[in-house]
C-alpha cells in the first residue's frame, strides 16, 4: 500500500484504520505534516481547529457525544502543551482521545531549535497510556508500542509521540501491510473479586449517589428505581442523565437536614457539583463503583471499590443486596422551588427549563451555570423531553466549555444549547473561529459582568480586591466579539423583551448567541431565596 513522506507516520496512518474513530482532529502546523497526509485516507470526518487548546476541547466534545474515540494530532512544541487542559479533562472523565504529537528528533532538544521542548512526559499523571516512538528502530517495534498502548484507550487518554526528522517531505515509500500485525479490538477483563462488604449488605439506610453519566454508558433509569423499591435513597443531579422522578437532587437531601442518619454511601458515575452535601457525608462509610482508578475518596472513608464499569457495577451491587423497610425514606423528599419574579439567571434558566427543547443536547459551562442547571430545570425534570446535559466536571474548569459544546454539535448533528457565563464564554471566545460550528447550536451568555459565583464564597465579597482579582469585575458586551466570530447576535436585558427575542433567536436557522444581561446582587439573591 503505497504512502507518501515518512515511512512511520505511513505506518501509524494504516494501523489506526484497524479502529472505529468518530472523527480527526488537526491544527496547522510543519512538523505534523507527514501525519496529517497520513491521517487523510482514514476514514472519519477530519475537524481543523487552529488553537490547540480549543481542539483539545473540541475533540473532547466529539468524543462525549459520539462515545467512539478521537484522534487528536498537532505539530511540535508549545503546541503539545496547549492540549493538556483537555487532556485532564478526558482522564477525569475517562473519555477515550487518542492524542498524537509530532516531536523534533532527540539530539534537537534542548539545544536551541525552534519548536523543541521536553514532550516525553508531557502529561504525566493524566493518561491512561503513552509511547515515545523511536524512528531509528523498526516499523515493527513501534508499531507493537503503539498496540500496547492503544489497548488502555477504552478507559481514557492516550499519547503517542513521535520523532520526525528532516526532510519532511521524503520520496513515497511503499509499506507492506503485513510488515506488522494489525491491531485487534482489545476487550478489557474486569476484576471479578466482587464481594459486597458486609457492612454494604446489613446497612440500614444507605444512599446511592449517581454522579455525572455519560449516555453511552447506556440508561440505568429502571436499575435506580429498583434500588429505591430495595429501601435504597437515591440521589442525583441533572448531569446523571436520570429523571427527577426517580432520584432527588443532592441539595434537597443534605442541604438544611442537622443530622445525616446514613450508614453507608455508595457512589457511581463521574463527578457531582454539590459541594456542601459533600461536606456533610464526611467520615461516612463509602464505597464507590468504577471501572478504573482513580477512586475518588470524597468522604475520606473509602472502605472498598467495586472496579467494574458503572451499569455492570449497579446491576451487581442491585442483586447483592438485600431488600429493606423502605419507611425511613418518607422522610426525604425533593425541596420545593420557589419561583421567582425577578429579572435575574435564575429567571432565565427557569424559564428557559420550561421551553419544548425536545431531544436538544444541553451543555453547561462551569462555574454558576451548570449550578442553575440543578435547580431551575429540576421543576419540569431534567432530562425532559429527551434532553441530553453534559459539562466538563471532570476537572470542572471554564476554560474549554465552549469548545466542548461546538465539537459535540459538530458531530451530533443536533439541536445544541450551550448556556455560559461571560467570563467563560470571553475565555474560550477561540472555541467559534473555525469552519466546524453547526448551525444547530445555540449559545445563551448570562452577561453579569464578571464571576458571579465568587460572591457566594464566605466572606470573599468583603476582601478589597474582590472585583478586581476575585470576580473580575467589568462592563464589557459580547457583541463586537460575537460580530467578530461571524455567529448571529440577539441581546436582551428585561422581562418584557424575553419572548420576543427568545422566539426570534431559538427559531434563527444559523448558530447564533443571545447575550443576557443581569444584576450580579439580583442574581445573589434570588439564588439564596430560591427554596420555599
Amino acid at each position: 500500500m503505497p504512502q507518501d513522506f515518512q515511512p512511520l507516520s505511513a505506518a501509524i496512518g494504516i494501523l489506526l484504520q484497524e479502529i472505529s474513530f468518530s472523527a480527526w482532529i488537526s491544527s496547522p502546523g510543519s512538523r505534523n505534516a507527514p501525519l496529517l497526509h497520513a491521517f487523510s485516507s482514514l476514514k472519519c470526518p477530519n475537524a481543523i481547529i487552529l488553537d490547540e487548546r480549543s481542539a483539545g476541547y473540541f475533540a473532547l466534545g466529539t468524543s462525549i457525544r459520539s462515545g467512539k474515540p478521537v484522534i487528536l494530532v498537532c505539530t511540535s512544541g508549545t503546541a503539545a502543551l496547549n492540549y493538556a487542559p483537555a487532556v485532564a479533562e478526558a482522564f477525569y472523565q475517562r473519555v477515550p482521545l487518542l492524542v498524537i504529537t509530532a516531536d523534533r528528533p532527540k539530539n534537537l532538544i534542548d539545544n536551541g531549535h525552534g519548536q523543541s521542548i521536553r514532550q516525553e512526559n508531557i502529561y504525566e499523571g493524566h493518561l491512561r497510556a503513552s509511547s515515545l516512538l523511536n524512528p531509528e528502530k523498526s516499523i515493527q517495534y513501534n508499531t507493537d508500542k503503539i498496540c500496547n498502548s492503544l489497548s488502555f484507550l477504552k478507559d481514557g487518554p492516550v499519547h503517542i509521540n513521535v520523532p520526525i526528522k528532516e526532510p519532511l517531505y521524503e520520496a513515497s515509500v511503499s509499506l507492506n501491510i503485513s510488515s506488522f500485525e494489525r491491531i485487534s479490538r482489545v476487550k478489557l477483563v474486569n476484576k471479578e473479586f466482587l464481594k459486597i462488604p458486609d457492612w454494604i449488605s446489613k446497612a440500614k439506610h444507605p444512599v446511592l449517589i449517581v454522579g455525572q453519566w455519560n449516555p453511552e454508558w447506556g440508561k440505568i433509569d429502571d436499575i435506580v428505581v429498583n434500588f429505591r423499591f430495595k429501601g435504597w435513597l437515591v440521589v442525583a443531579e441533572h448531569l446523571s442523565q436520570l429523571s427527577n422522578l426517580n432520584a432527588i437532587s443532592l441539595d434537597d437531601v443534605l442541604m438544611d437536614n442537622t443530622q445525616i442518619p446514613f450508614d453507608a454511601v455508595v457512589t457511581v458515575g463521574g463527578a457531582w457539583i454539590s459541594k456542601k452535601s459533600k461536606n456533610r457525608l464526611n467520615g461516612i462509610q463509602h464505597m464507590h463503583i468504577g471501572p478504573s482508578s482513580p477512586h475518588p475518596d470524597m468522604f475520606g472513608n473509602l472502605k472498598f471499590t467495586l472496579e467494574l464499569a458503572s451499569k455492570k457495577g449497579l446491576k451487581y451491587l442491585f442483586d447483592s443486596i438485600p431488600k429493606l423497610d423502605a419507611a425511613w425514606l418518607k422522610n426525604w423528599s425533593p425541596r420545593l422551588y420557589k419561583e421567582t419574579d425577578q429579572w435575574s439567571d435564575l429567571w432565565v434558566n427557569e424559564k428557559i427549563s420550561k421551553y419544548g427543547l425536545k431531544n436538544w443536547d444541553i451543555h453547561w459551562a462551569n462555574s454558576s451555570s451548570v449550578r442553575y442547571g440543578i435547580h431551575s430545570w429540576s421543576s419540569g425534570g431534567w432530562n425532559q423531553k429527551g434532553q441530553t446535559h453534559y459539562s466538563n466536571r471532570g476537572t470542572s474548569g471554564i476554560d474549554g466549555c465552549s469548545s466542548t459544546a461546538v465539537g459535540s454539535a459538530w458531530i451530533s448533528g443536533k439541536r445544541t444549547l450551550l448556556i455560559t457565563g461571560d467570563l467563560a464564554f470571553f475565555y474560550d471566545s477561540n472555541a467559534f473561529l473555525n469552519n466546524h460550528v453547526s448551525p444547530g447550536l445555540k449559545v445563551v451568555v448570562l452577561n453579569n459582568h464578571g464571576g458571579d459565583i465568587f460572591r457566594r464564597l464566605p466572606k470573599a465579597i468583603d476582601s478589597d480586591i474582590f472585583e478586581t482579582h476575585l470576580s473580575y469585575k467589568h462592563n464589557r458586551s459580547i457583541e463586537n466579539l460575537v460580530s467578530y466570530t461571524g455567529l448571529e447576535y440577539f441581546y436582551v436585558s428585561k422581562i418584557d423583551q424575553w419572548e420576543i427575542v427568545w422566539k426570534k433567536f431559538i427559531e434563527s436557522p444559523n448558530s447564533s448567541v443571545l447575550e443576557v444581561i443581569t444584576d450580579s446582587s439580583t442574581n445573589d439573591k434570588m439564588w439564596n431565596s430560591r427554596f420555599k
